[in-house]
């Protein structure tokens, strides 16, 4: 059964460090040689999401529609997200409120970053993906600019994850893939 597993950039702010966390998960993904599994970088910024309830211009309209369609093309999500105010960033949440039947019935995973590694905000947002019908992994992955940066917060730092992660992230890709293909074999009807 083939997989294919989306690495969701969660901020959109400009300075993000994001995408140099996604990028590092998506190498050690692909590292895995896992058969029949593709994994692939999603941006939240290049989509240009009207809020809830705004009346979308046209190319938001468009937007919207290219967001849904992305979403409902993967079989399980790795969230790499910030949190701003102990919660992940408005922006993903608004996202999300966008969908339903794209994402009912798959798996997800947290890799967060930030002091403390984005823990209390994956927590409340835990909450709000079960009732979208997410099935989410235990294992998650919490980068801290304490240790897994160089110079943090500073116009040097540099991203230098501590081999301890390791062993996490090998986790969380077994029980993401286990969980994906449960799921999918469920949404496929092999599963009653």
């Amino acid at each position: 059964m083939s997989l294919k597993i989306g690495i969701i950039i969660a901020s959109v702010r400009e300075g993000r460090n994001g995408k140099v966390v996604a990028d590092w998960v998506l190498e050690n993904g692909q590292k895995r040689n896992d058969k029949d599994v593709t994994y692939e970088l999603v941006d939240l910024k290049s989509f240009d999401l009207p809020l809830l309830g705004a009346t979308p211009t046209e190319s938001q309209g468009i937007a919207l529609k290219n967001w849904s369609e992305t979403m409902a093309s993967y079989d399980g999500y790795i969230l790499v997200t910030p949190e701003y105010n102990h919660v992940v960033p408005g922006a993903l949440v608004n996202a999300f409120n966008f969908l339903n039947a794209e994402v009912n019935n798959k798996a997800l995973a947290f890799v967060g970053y930030g002091f403390l590694g984005a823990a209390r905000g994956i927590v409340s947002f835990r909450a709000h993906l079960a009732y979208q019908q997410v099935a989410m992994t235990q294992q998650q992955i919490n980068i801290s600019f304490v240790s897994d940066y160089k110079n943090a917060m500073t116009p040097d730092q540099e991203f230098a994850p501590g081999a301890w992660h390791t062993p996490e992230l090998e986790a969380l890709f077994t029980q993401l893939l286990g969980w994906s293909k449960a799921l999918k074999a469920l949404r496929n009807g092999e599963i009653k």
